[in-house]
């Protein structure tokens, strides 16, 4: 069983799907960023990338970077997936400036000195927004449902079709939850969610929370 702390949780989700390797596809594309004038176009594209996360770059968008950096419009395009791929690993590793220059490839300028000045600009504009993407990015995603109550009652069966079950006890259990809400300023719906267990059933799922309870108090702080 997997714990992840719930920024973490939120943040995986908006993550780009990369090789279990963690080799990931297309970054040496990062080296048409060493064709930008200046830092600020840079930034605008690791920020485009970031808006564009879970979804592709519009033909606009593809053109207004070719356009800047002087290139073929399916440079740009692979360009803006490299960049979206290091947005998203950032984000859901909260990589610090040290570790994204671990994470960007070893050379992308055939100078060095230059390569060495690339990834640090690119590392000190992804630390600067990692905190905003952070939670941008939590705020986007849509809530789960919630536990407002559980109540509960024993039941012992006097009558049945089938005597296994006669005077044999049984848990009839009621939750009460609060749906996911949907639209902005409307309070979500609840509704009843009733069920029988017996008690092999119940010793189940009492070794299952002791469980999720010893790893919660594994946790740190």
């Amino acid at each position: 069983h997997r714990v992840d702390r719930r920024q973490r949780q939120m943040c995986i989700r908006d993550r780009v799907s990369t090789q279990s390797t963690g080799v990931f596809h297309n970054m040496e594309a990062l080296r048409h960023l060493g064709k930008a004038t200046k830092p600020q176009i840079i930034e605008e594209i690791f920020v485009l990338s970031f808006k564009n996360r879970s979804r592709n770059p519009t033909e606009k968008e593809v053109k207004s970077i070719a356009e800047a950096l002087q290139l073929e419009e399916g440079e740009a395009l692979q360009l803006l997936e490299a960049a979206r791929q290091v947005v998203s690993e950032a984000l859901y590793q909260s990589l610090s400036a040290e570790a994204i220059l671990e994470l960007l490839p070893k050379r992308l300028h055939k100078e060095e000195d230059k390569s060495t000045k690339l990834k640090a600009i690119i590392a000190k504009i992804l630390s600067h927004h990692l905190p905003a993407w952070r939670t941008a990015a939590i705020n986007s995603q849509v809530s789960l449902s919630k536990l407002e109550s559980i109540d509960w009652r024993i039941d012992v069966m006097n009558a049945s079709d089938q005597i296994s079950r006669m005077n044999v006890p049984t848990v009839i259990v009621q939750l009460k939850v609060q749906d996911s809400p949907t639209k902005v300023g409307v309070a979500p719906q609840t509704r009843n969610i009733i069920f029988e267990m017996n008690k092999g059933t119940i010793e189940t799922v009492l070794e299952g929370l002791v469980k999720i309870r010893d790893q919660l108090k594994g946790l740190k702080s």
